[in-house]
């Protein structure tokens, strides 16, 4: 088996399809859209770190304040879970097929992490505040949790967010495939 067929029996070209179907879901397309009217804030994948932080971004925006940090930050781990996905391009280990699975772990692990923190009170009342603390720390977060639904109707998936999310799902299964074909 000379050079160029090795390196062509382990190129797969729905992996690389899938990868860069995941690259421009996840930095070119916008996987949040908040709409305020005649006002659309626009979230990438890799502004979720900031949401995380500060969920109120959600109705001003992914700026300021350390967001861009974020953003380099989360970038980065978006960029090694794609190279984690190229594995089966460039090795020929059966392991390397379990590469395939990290952008679809990553989404998941941010799913539930965004749904965590965006779903916790506004206000945790320890008992420091005594009774009244307790009742006015319950006002503030039944207020904050009508305001929330409002904002919630208001947020939707965006393009990006599909895309990422389908070809992280090929992926996955394309790399679980390939671990129970590999050799």
């Amino acid at each position: 088996m000379d050079v160029d067929s090795a390196a062509s029996a382990r190129l797969d070209w729905t992996v690389l399809l899938g990868v860069a179907a995941v690259v421009i879901g996840w930095f070119f397309l916008s996987s949040l859209t908040t709409d305020l009217g005649a006002l659309q804030l626009q979230f990438y994948f890799y502004n979720v770190l900031t949401l995380m932080h500060a969920p109120a971004r959600i109705t001003i925006g992914p700026y300021g304040d350390g967001a861009t940090l974020d953003a380099w930050l989360f970038g980065t781990v978006c960029v090694i879970a794609l190279l984690a996905a190229l594995a089966p391009v460039v090795s020929r280990r059966k392991v390397a097929w379990l590469g395939c699975l990290a952008p679809l772990a990553l989404m998941a692990l941010t799913g539930i992490i965004l749904y965590h923190v965006l779903s916790q009170d506004l206000i945790d009342n320890n008992g420091m505040l005594g009774d009244t603390g307790l009742r006015l720390s319950r006002f503030a977060n039944e207020l904050a949790n009508r305001v929330s639904g409002v904002i919630t109707r208001r947020v939707h998936v965006g393009l990006g967010g599909y895309l990422s999310m389908a070809a992280s799902a090929y992926l996955a299964y394309r790399g679980l495939r390939g671990y129970q074909q590999a050799s």
